[in-house]
């Protein structure tokens, strides 16, 4: 089974496919503000407030603390800086533990493939998917 990086934003916990981050960094205080963009590894690359994109933002932007350099796909392209609160671990959910999303449909659904629920620990995480839409970053 696939492994994962068990995130938090907000009030939502996040599956992240780990084969697709590079890395989590400690934010600095300048490196907290609204810009598009971020520099990592000498490379400009795309950044974007994963609350935002989940529209749980309230009308100030929170202080994330910590980013996710992330791909967002498959590809050899640049990645993307995704802002955060906290990182809870490495996850290795099983089959019993992974299920389909409920029915309704929102903008959201496009980026989850399900949900893992670990009764035992009393978790639940919503499992982004391993491609994003194009339009991920709006």
């Amino acid at each position: 089974m696939a492994q994962f990086l068990h995130i938090r934003v907000e009030d939502i916990d996040l599956l992240l496919p780990a084969l697709q981050v590079h890395e989590v960094i400690g934010l600095e205080q300048q490196d907290r503000s609204a810009d598009d963009h971020a520099i990592w590894r000498d490379e400009v690359i795309a950044r974007c407030d994963l609350g935002h994109v989940l529209q749980r933002c309230p009308a100030a932007l929170p202080h994330r603390h910590y980013g996710v350099v992330y791909s967002p796909d498959e590809t050899d392209g640049l990645p993307i800086l995704m802002l955060i609160d906290e990182v809870l671990g490495l996850r290795n959910p099983t089959r019993e533990q992974l299920h389909k999303l409920p029915g309704g449909i929102s903008a959201a659904h496009g980026l989850f493939d399900g949900i893992w629920i670990d009764n035992k620990l009393g978790l639940k995480a919503y499992c982004v998917r391993t491609i994003l839409p194009e339009d991920f970053l709006g």
